[in-house]
């Protein structure tokens, strides 16, 4: 026997012993028939036949978070039988993986079952869970500026209800849901949706910094310990729902449920740096220690008072990080250590401004007590990391390291920066499937044949069968075209490199100085020109490989559309991602090889032919806009718009300050030799009776001309 699930099938609640759906389920299960009428549309006109009830239930006897889906032919329904909310929610998004076709990032990879009439399923079908490599894993949405001004269908919480669906979906249950204060919108949301809510270190307990609660107040410990103390009770208050002085699971306090909270101990200072930045009298490390120590032990207790049973965390980060190592910081054995990687998938202590120790910051697996991880996908640090591209470290790479962190005992806390998601969706799906299989196969074969296996698949699920060998190519392409400003895997240049540079280098121009550029020793010490030259190489021969990359996406693109309907979707879906971030390195690459050649020009007096290329490099910045804009559609329509962080429409600005400045050294003050040179018949260039009898050009129009003359 069998059941038929089709366009007549419905979504039901039915357990026992809890009438009312619970929030969280109800989220998924609207997901749920969404996905169904998607995925049989047209199916009234196909088939009658009455479409079996998926049926929703609790079943204790399962473990926590676990789920089995089985088939009951003679009544007609699939049961999602769940241990709590979280099982029931991840059943329902199996139905819609395993038997819809929807793929977890299927919203951001436009990707789309093809729609059929029903589906037979046999009475042994079964969809079973298994428990995840790691207990508490999620997203920080980090640096979000993509998404806070973009929204789906012009409402903002779809765009975060549709964010912190993908993670369910990819069998997360955690999230810090924004940067900062950007957080407390998207709390609730995350909480009906049935995530545990984490907070970033810098705002330990989601706790308003305390600039924002006392301004112009120099904050100091332990003097303000009871200022610290109201901002710590009112945000446990806040996760809570009751007074931080009654407990979570008090009847009387008015709240019954768990609020799903991992509480984050932690003190910094009011621009996220050590806090002693804001409180200069402690200057030695048993101090410093001392007072980290006591504050986190305040905000522990306050924790345990009104959640007992509560996970709590703490970021061993930066200066926490040494004062930790050196036996200095002090915290209760159940708290749970989250150790950083460095930005570029490393677990090493972060690199800050031209200081990097290459310290390893792995979780050590002889180490009492729990561990977990702060992991970038993205990241954002106005130097060489990626935040509106992919990671240009190797797949191969990011998974040698998760799986030795898991060998070390970090499988506690995973927390991973996802910025945007829609760039970062390749790496955020292998991360997955790390944290929830402890590895990629579990076969014992090499990384790399893992990743290809991964790589493989996924392109199948996203590209299509017929395409997805060489869309694997270009990932394998893409990995090995980026610039590295190292000899270690995790020194590779992220987009950053090549639109922060290029500012540092003409703003350092522009202030008069031939010396040694301070913001680029962290890349390259000597003087000023020589720094300009190691910029230059590192481009030069980067650039050629960026060149080949976007050909043969261009290539891709277009076998692919010769393969029918579904080809057609893999060649926009190639230009969308891969192709689009190829080509944005292409063009800031070029611009800042540009910036280079135009500054080697400018200090050697050549004016006129730096303020040219200082023009190209204009241009490709633009032109590197203009590529994330064409790539808008449909919903997806405004998504690169505030692009301001990496912001490559903004070193095009600076180059435009450049020419301004060069134009002045090169043709000032009267500014009219340019104008003869390239803006007049050859045969009165030379004649001057009157400067100039029409208005002064732009510096576009005089960057024109040049071209036109060049013919460039």
């Amino acid at each position: 026997m069998s059941v038929v699930l089709n366009g007549r099938s419905a979504v039901r609640w039915n357990d026992a012993e809890t009438s009312a759906v619970p929030e969280p389920v109800a989220y998924a299960i609207e997901d749920l028939t969404h996905d169904l009428d998607i995925a049989f549309a047209g199916d009234d006109a196909a088939d009658a036949t009455d479409g079996a009830t998926i049926v929703v239930r609790f079943d204790r006897t399962l473990a926590t978070e676990q789920y089995r889906v089985t088939v009951d032919a003679a009544a007609n329904v699939v049961i999602v039988a769940g241990a709590d909310d979280l099982g029931c929610i991840y059943g329902l998004y199996a139905i819609s993986r395993a038997w819809l076709g929807f793929e977890d990032f299927w919203f951001w990879n436009d990707q789309r079952p093809a729609p059929r009439a029903s589906l037979s399923l046999p009475d042994t079908a079964r969809l079973d869970s298994h428990p995840a490599a790691v207990r508490y894993r999620g997203w920080f949405v980090n640096d979000e500026v993509l998404i806070v001004s973009w929204n789906i269908r012009n409402d903002n919480e779809l765009t975060w209800r549709m964010i912190f669906a993908t993670l369910l979906r990819a069998g997360g249950n955690l999230v810090i849901p924004g940067s900062g204060q950007n957080m407390a919108p998207h709390w609730d949301l995350a909480h009906r949706m049935g995530l545990y809510v984490n907070q970033h270190h810098a705002t330990p307990l989601g706790s308003r910094l305390f600039s924002e609660a006392y301004p112009g107040l120099k904050p100091r410990w332990p003097e303000d310990r009871d200022k610290y103390e109201t901002l710590w009770r009112e945000a446990i208050a806040q996760r809570c729902g009751t007074d931080a002085a009654t407990t979570c699971d008090d009847p009387a306090a008015g709240r019954h449920d768990d609020p799903k909270v991992v509480w984050t101990l932690g003190f910094r200072g009011s621009c996220d740096g050590p806090f002693w930045t804001d409180d200069p009298r402690y200057v030695t490390d048993e101090e410093r220690g001392r007072v980290l120590s006591e504050a986190m032990r305040d905000e522990y207790d306050l924790v345990r008072a009104a959640d007992p049973h509560a996970p709590v965390a703490v970021y061993l980060y930066s200066e926490s990080l040494e004062l930790y190592r050196k036996g200095l910081l002090h915290f209760p054995d159940d708290v749970i250590k989250i150790w950083s990687d460095n930005g570029y998938g490393r677990m090493m202590v972060r690199r800050n401004g031209n200081w990097d120790p290459r310290e390893p910051a792995m979780p050590d697996a002889a180490d009492p007590g729990e561990n977990g991880i702060y992991y970038h996908a993205s990241f954002f640090d106005l130097q060489a990391a990626n935040h509106i591209t992919q990671m240009p470290e190797s797949a191969d790479d990011i998974t040698r390291e998760l799986e030795t962190v898991l060998a070390h005992g970090g499988d506690s806390l995973w927390v991973v920066n996802c910025s945007n998601v829609k760039p970062h969706v390749v790496t955020l799906d292998l991360i997955a499937r790390l944290w929830r299989d402890g590895s990629l196969d579990g076969t014992g074969e090499s990384v790399e044949s893992q990743v290809d296996a991964f790589l493989l698949d996924y392109c199948r699920r996203y590209y299509g069968e017929p395409c997805a060998p060489a869309v694997v190519r270009l990932f394998r392409a893409y990995w090995d075209a980026a610039a590295r400003f190292g000899d270690e895997w995790d020194q590779r240049c992220g987009e950053q490199l090549y639109t922060y540079i290029p500012r540092m280098m003409i703003t350092h121009y522009l202030s008069g100085s031939r010396d040694e550029e301070d913001d680029l020793t962290w890349l390259v010490h000597g003087d000023f020109a020589a720094q300009i030259a190691w910029v230059k190489r590192l481009c030069a021969d980067a650039l050629p490989r960026y060149e080949r990359l976007v050909r043969d996406c261009d290539r891709a693109a277009l076998d692919a559309e010769d393969t029918g309907n579904v080809g057609a979707h893999a060649a926009r879906l190639i230009r969308d991602t891969i192709g689009l971030q190829s080509t944005v390195y292409r063009e800031c690459v070029a611009g800042t090889l540009l910036v280079c050649e135009s500054l080697e020009r400018a200090l050697a007096g050549d004016f006129k032919h730096a303020f040219y290329r200082a023009g190209l490099a204009r241009e490709r910045f633009a032109a590197g806009d203009a590529a994330m804009r064409a790539r808008e559609h449909g919903v997806w329509q405004g998504f690169w718009s505030n692009d301001c962080l990496a912001d490559v429409k903004f070193s095009g600005q600076v180059c435009a300050a450049l020419m301004a400045y060069l134009r002045n050294r090169g043709d000032g003050p009267h500014y009219v030799g340019w104008k003869h040179e390239f803006c007049y018949a050859e045969q009165w260039r030379d004649v001057i009776v009157v400067l100039n009898m029409e208005n002064h050009e732009s510096d576009d129009a005089i960057f024109q001309a040049m071209k036109r003359a060049w013919q460039e």
